[in-house]
Order: structure tokens, then C-alpha cells, then sequence
């Protein structure tokens, strides 16, 4: 017989957290293995970019999921005993929760794109243009868009060389901003919450990893990419929500 994929169910879902279960693999000689995949992306490939890392189980629990997003998740099968045959399973979507409004913004648990408590200088305001097709979210990374009237117009960078104007705070009113909508980014100066894509040291420098909403790296000099700040704290792992002094617009490595 062949391999059949399981099949995704929703557990649960909260703003920043989802369980998920899958079924077995069948059909195939087995035993089976399996391997979860998630993406902000519909129709996703599985793959380095998008994989969760020691996630293996047939039940996932996912964290630090941004509030009133949409997420797509798969899983791939391996079938042990017929030479490592894999298969994909469907697609299954899941959208969280919209946070809970409160007066004051700051103290709630941290989420991506929240402001570190200080004086914020270079908090500035900025408009979305309407070149933007898809909408932003707070951690979001953004390039300045060439307009002549108004203030600042932006749209979200798309590759991780480009100069970053910076990222968008978090804004407990608007969980997403689309193209004419206003939003605040922070610049140089600003130390925000941001996305850890792998391990990172403390005080290293840190360049856009645009595989994640929010998403920084640590510094590989020959990648060419610029820096957009300095790790205020560690990453052991990937996943980690760390505080990064902002450093934008961004530069290139000396």
C-alpha cells in the first residue's frame, strides 16, 4: 500500500499559543516518523526556513505566536521501513486570538515589538503606502518608500540586505497595519523585543532574518547583510524573544 499522510486538528488557541494534534501516517511499511512545519505563508514549501526544530511528536504545543495572525502548518511523514519515503500532509490553518485591550499597554506580558521601559527618542511615526499588499504586524521590518508630501511612507523590507528604516512597535489597538494605515517604528536608539532565528550571543550584533515576523540573527560577516542592532540579551535557541538596541537606518560591516 502507499504512504498516506495523517491528518491536522486544532487542540486549542490563544493570542500568542496553539496546540495541534496530527494522526499517524498508514499505508506505508512503518514505523513512521514525523516533523512539523509552520509558516505566516499560505502554500508553504517544508524546509530549513519554516521547520520547528524538535518538534516530532504527533501533538504540537507552539508558542510566541503573534496575537490575530494567521498560521499555516504541516506535517512531513517518513516512512522508516521503505527507505525514508516521506509525504506531506494538508495544509491546516489557524488564525489567534486578538489581544485583550489594556489601559496601560506596558504592562502586559511581553510581545514582539514591545518597547523596552525607557525614554524613546527615536519612536517616530510613519505611514503604510498603498504599495503594501499584505498586511504588517508589530516586529515587522520597514524600508522607506521614496514620496514626496506627508510623513514618512513605508513598506515591509523583503529581503534581509535591505536597509531597514526600522520595526514596528507593538500597539495594543492595532494588532496589524495595512497600506494607508499609520503605525510607530522604532530607530536607533530603541531597545525593542525581537524574534531570535538561532542562537545569539549577548552584545553581538545582529542582522534582519526575514524568515520570521520580527526576526534577527547574528552577525555573519560574509553574508553582506546589515546590521540592524546589538543583542541586549542571549538566545540559546531559536524562538527566543530577546531585547535588541535598535541600530536603524541599518548599515553594512565596515
Amino acid at each position: 500500500m502507499s504512504l498516506t499522510a495523517g491528518a491536522i486538528s486544532q487542540v486549542s488557541v490563544s493570542q500568542n499559543a496553539a496546540s495541534l494534534s496530527a494522526t499517524a501516517a498508514s499505508g506505508g511499511t512503518g514505523p513512521y516518523t514525523q516533523q512539523w512545519y509552520r509558516s505566516t505563508t499560505s502554500g508553504f514549501t517544508p524546509g530549513g526556513g519554516n521547520i520547528l526544530a524538535g518538534k516530532t511528536a504527533l501533538t504540537l504545543d507552539d508558542s510566541g505566536l503573534i496575537p490575530n495572525t494567521a498560521y499555516f502548518y504541516k506535517v512531513v511523514y517518513t516512512d522508516t521501513g521503505n527507505g525514508n519515503a516521506t509525504i506531506t500532509s494538508a495544509q491546516f490553518t489557524l488564525q489567534t486570538s486578538v489581544p485583550t485591550p489594556n489601559p496601560n499597554q506596558f504592562a502586559q506580558k511581553t510581545q514582539l515589538g514591545v518597547v523596552d521601559l525607557r525614554f524613546n527618542l527615536n519612536t517616530v511615526a510613519v505611514q503604510i503606502d498603498s504599495s503594501q499588499s499584505s498586511p504588517l504586524y508589530a516586529g515587522a521590518a520597514v524600508k522607506m518608500v521614496d514620496s514626496v508630501d506627508g510623513i514618512p511612507k513605508v513598506i515591509g523590507c523583503s529581503a534581509n540586505s535591505d536597509e531597514v528604516l526600522g520595526f514596528i512597535n507593538f500597539d495594543i489597538k492595532s494588532p496589524q497595519f495595512s497600506a494607508g494605515d499609520r503605525a510607530e517604528i522604532s530607530m536607533s536608539g530603541n531597545v525593542l523585543y525581537l524574534y531570535a532565528t538561532g542562537a545569539i550571543s549577548r552584545g553581538a550584533q545582529v542582522t534582519l532574518d526575514l524568515s520570521t515576523n520580527g526576526g534577527v540573527a547574528q552577525l555573519v560577516p560574509s553574508s553582506g547583510n546589515k546590521i540592524v542592532g546589538w543583542a541586549y540579551d542571549k538566545a540559546v535557541a531559536a524562538g527566543a524573544l530577546i531585547r535588541v538596541h535598535v541600530k536603524t537606518p541599518s548599515f553594512a560591516v565596515a
